[in-house]
This record gives structure tokens, sequence and C-alpha cells, in this order.
């Protein structure tokens, strides 16, 4: 079973990955204004993002049932001064 540090470690993982393949492309596909590239390196980017969604939420299954339900410091807003 995952525990939820694993999770977002994950999670970050994951991003960091598809922001250095997906990402960097459509970044330079743009710069080079090049209309075809960069239609297609946005199609990769979000088919990349939307695959790590359904992956999460099949990771997410194999995370302690109490995850979704614990409170965080992270996940609180913010008070106004």
């Amino acid at each position: 079973m995952l525990e939820p540090d694993e999770l977002e470690a994950w999670a970050r993982q994951r991003a960091q990955q598809i922001f250095l393949q997906e990402g960097v492309q459509l970044m330079q596909a743009a710069q080079w204004l090049d209309k075809k590239q960069t239609q297609k390196n946005s199609t990769l980017l979000c088919n990349a993002i939307c695959q790590s969604l359904i992956e999460a939420v099949q990771l997410r299954d194999l995370v302690q049932p109490n995850f979704e339900h614990e409170p965080s410091a992270r996940h609180t807003p913010l008070s106004k001064p």
C-alpha cells in the first residue's frame, strides 16, 4: 500500500517528466513560430497530462483510505491578515 508521501513524490516526479519532455518541446516550437509543431506538441502535452491523471487515480486507490480525509497544512486556506 502506498503512503500519501509516496503518492506526492510520484506526482512531483511525473510532473517534472511531462514538463521536461512535452513542455520543453512545446516551448521550442512556439519560439520557432512553427504553428503545426506547436499544435502537435500542445496535443502531446495534453495527452501526457490526461494519462498522468489516469495513473494518479489508479495509484490513489493504493493509498490508505484515510488519505483524502486527512487535514494538511498545505491544503488549508490562507488567512487574511
